[in-house]
Order: C-alpha cells, then structure tokens, then sequence
C-alpha cells in the first residue's frame, strides 16, 4: 500500500496496512454507536420538550391540535401557582417537598454514614450479625410494613406531621449504608492510628479525618437521596395527607386536569422539575466522577 504524504509517496507494509484497515472498521462501528445513541437521546428528549412547549399553549389551540405550533401563552404557570379551592397552592406544595426532601437527606446520609463508618471500622460482637440483618431488611419491601408504620406513628401522635417523615427516613441502613460500607472499607485505617498518636478522640477521628476522606462519595449520594426524596410519592401521601407535596399534588393535578386542562398540568410539571434539573445540573460532575456503574469510586 502506498500513500502520499508531503514528502512523497510512502510505501506500508502489510502490517501497517491491516492496522490501518482495522482502525477504519472501529471507526465505522463507532459513527454506528454515536447514531444509534444519538437517535435514543433524542427520542428521551422529545417527550420533555413536548411537555415544555405545550405548557405555553392555550388549551383551546392544543385541544384542536396538540402537535400544533402556535397559541403561546404564560396563562397556565399563573393558573399552576395559583392557590387551589382546596387552601393548597404550588408555592405551598413546593415547601413542603423542600423542607421534607432536604432535611430528610441530612438526616439519613448522617445516620448511614455514622452506621457504615461504625460497622467496617470496628469489630464487635454480632458485627456480622447485625449486618446480615441490614441486608435482609431491604429485601422486605415497605409497601407491606406501611400499615403497621402507620399505626406505630398514631400511637406517636406524629401522623400527619412533618416528624413522622423525619423519622422515617432517620435510619442508617439502606443503599447509602452499602454504598458508603464499601467506601470506608476502602480508606486506609492508617490515617486514624496517626490521630489516635497525636491524642484525637474517636469522634474526632471520623469527623476530621474520614468524612472530609468520604466527602465526596458523601455528596454524591446526598443529591441522589435528595432527588429522590423529592419524588417520593407513597409514604408522603400515606403519613403526610394533610400537607401534600409536589408528587402527592402533581397526582391529584393529574385526576383532575388530565381530560380538561392538559397545558396546565403540563406548567405544573415543568415547575416541579425545574429543582431537580438545577441540582443534578450542578453536581452532574460530582455524581459522575464518584458514582460508577451503581457503586462508589475511592
């Protein structure tokens, strides 16, 4: 094989001739791959802009025709932010979800990393154990243990209040504890003997040393707890009924607006969207420098 290159024709042997011959393949298979990806992302696309651009349409001009461009107007975002016949208003429901899904997350990302630190730092009796009991735990699925969490909560006297959630979420155990077990296994323990010489505390220890170590595996599962936390629907309508969130909200917008006011279901979406598009937009690279095929990055 000859090619010409500016200082002349330059003969290849054969060897170089197949590397070439193979780089030309890969790179075929990889204009293949980024078509066949960029067609799937698309087709994710399509629906959320569809939602976007309807939620400006009148609902008379999308009834005629809901591909249809034209009809803009901000009507249905000032209907969605509205307060309801019920009391109930977006503002309302998006405090709600707030307070919930941010206080939540700080509770139980302290608990399971305080849990996970404590089981793969120290050994103690019925360590194992424990730890067999952790993984069974979320096998069970809290469909089933609800109606016994509801009347637990009654005899509280914290149904139908923000503590009863608080409390629900307070546990150390879960996918934050396996996740953030493995990340501490992995932190050399060498760092604590060295505090423990200069006289640090235990306290002190995980405080000064293993969080700041764990931090940023910490963080990336604050904001997936956090975005999930926010789209939790089930146990915020079932112990929560009388304060109801974005999802619990969103829900009943559905049932309601669904065969009569599609646009302004749609504006109400939008707006429940926009927190978590924002946070996932600012710890996207957090998230996908410490997160990896759904386990942690040392």
């Amino acid at each position: 094989m000859v090619i010409e290159t500016k200082e002349g024709p330059v003969k290849i042997k054969k060897s170089t001739e197949g590397y070439f011959k193979k780089r030309g393949k890969e790179k075929v298979f990889s204009w293949i791959v980024f078509v066949i990806f960029t067609i799937y992302v698309l087709s994710l696309l399509y629906p959320f802009v569809w939602i976007l651009l309807n939620s400006f349409r009148d609902v008379k001009v999308f009834a005629a025709n809901p591909n249809a461009f034209g009809g803009f107007t901000i009507a249905n975002y000032k209907a969605a932010l509205a307060t309801t016949d019920d009391g109930t208003s977006m503002f309302k429901m998006f405090f709600n979800s707030l307070l919930i899904s941010t206080v939540s997350t700080l509770i139980t990302v302290i608990t399971s990393s305080c849990t996970a630190y404590i089981m793969s730092k120290f050994k103690f009796r019925g360590r194992s154990i424990l730890y067999g009991v952790i993984i069974f735990s979320m096998i069970l699925p809290i469909v089933g243990s609800t109606p016994s969490i509801v009347r637990i909560f009654k005899e509280m006297n914290i149904f139908n209040t923000y503590f009863a959630l608080f409390f629900l979420y307070s546990g150390g155990m879960g996918n934050n504890f396996i996740l953030l077990y493995s990340f501490y296994k992995g932190i050399s323990w060498e760092y604590a003997e060295a505090a423990y010489i200069d006289g640090a505390s235990e306290f002190r220890v995980f405080i000064s040393i293993m969080v700041p170590l764990a931090l940023p595996a910490v963080t990336s599962i604050a904001v997936l707890t956090w975005i999930g936390l926010w789209n939790e629907y089930v146990m915020p309508r079932v112990l929560l009924p009388g304060e109801p969130t974005l999802a619990v909200g969103l829900y009943t917008l559905t049932v309601k607006l669904l065969d009569s006011n599609r646009p302004q279901l749609f504006a109400s979406v939008v707006i429940a969207l926009i927190p978590i598009v924002a946070v996932f937009s600012i710890f996207q690279k957090t998230i996908m420098t410490n997160t990896v095929a759904g386990g942690l990055k040392g």
